[in-house]
């Protein structure tokens, strides 16, 4: 039986998920327990996709994100969840994540030509995956896309087959 999958962008996840849970620590977070939570099912396959921080000795602030990153890191791993990474650049005093919504959108497109899955579930609401979505269904895959309560993309909504809403109680409940 092809088993599901499960695609977390990972920055877009930290973001929206601190809007509807601030207080949710998200380096032990059980992230498996959402996934089988948003798919009914344990039979899935779990991706997280983030830029990797780069650890600066004289900069206090990548020495912390690196840190933490790293325990977030080992969290994944502990929960069987394939961690696949993009890099960070800097510039002056912002970090811009790259690489990261190719590596998705590449993920979605490989495996439906592949049939690697039946269905997707993509937890992010960055509207660049849409082609990647569209050409994924035409290979009869369901593209299921995973919103925050209160920050749901229409765009994304409209191109995929089905929503799922993750709600502060869902998220609570993976704590």
């Amino acid at each position: 039986m092809t088993k599901d999958l499960v695609i977390f962008d990972g920055s877009n996840f930290y973001h929206s998920s601190k809007k509807v849970s601030p207080k949710t620590h998200l380096t032990g977070f059980n992230y498996r327990k959402l996934a089988e939570t948003i798919t009914k099912s344990k039979n899935i396959n779990i991706e997280y996709c983030v830029g990797e921080i780069r650890q600066e000795r004289e900069n206090k602030k990548s020495v912390k994100m690196y840190a933490n990153q790293q325990a977030l890191f080992y969290n994944l791993e502990r929960q069987r969840i394939v961690v696949k990474k993009g890099y960070m650049l800097k510039n002056k005093l912002d970090y811009h994540e790259k690489g990261v919504d190719v590596r998705i959108a590449t993920d979605i497109l490989r495996g439906a030509i592949k049939d690697e899955y039946k269905r997707c579930f993509v937890v992010s609401s960055d509207t660049d995956l849409i082609p990647a979505i569209l050409d994924a269904r035409k290979e009869g895959k369901q593209i299921i896309y995973v919103g925050f309560t209160n920050f749901i993309s229409k765009a994304l909504k409209t191109n995929c087959s089905k929503t799922f809403v993750i709600t502060k109680k869902i998220l609570e409940s993976c704590v």
